[in-house]
């Protein structure tokens, strides 16, 4: 069964500078969900990249 990451740019609009700031820090916010959904996308995507080619 794969991973869902339910966070999205909308989610974290909402929050100020310092808010973001503080969450950097926080390693279960938002924002490091975030990140983490960004990178598993992109990594999949070279990955499909390579298998086409």
């Amino acid at each position: 069964m794969s991973k869902s990451y339910h966070v999205t740019r909308k989610d974290l609009n909402r929050f100020s500078k310092r808010e973001l700031d503080e969450m950097a820090e926080d390693e279960s916010s938002l924002l490091n969900e975030y990140a983490e959904k960004s990178s598993v996308k992109r990594d999949v995507k070279k990955k499909r990249t390579k298998e086409k080619n």
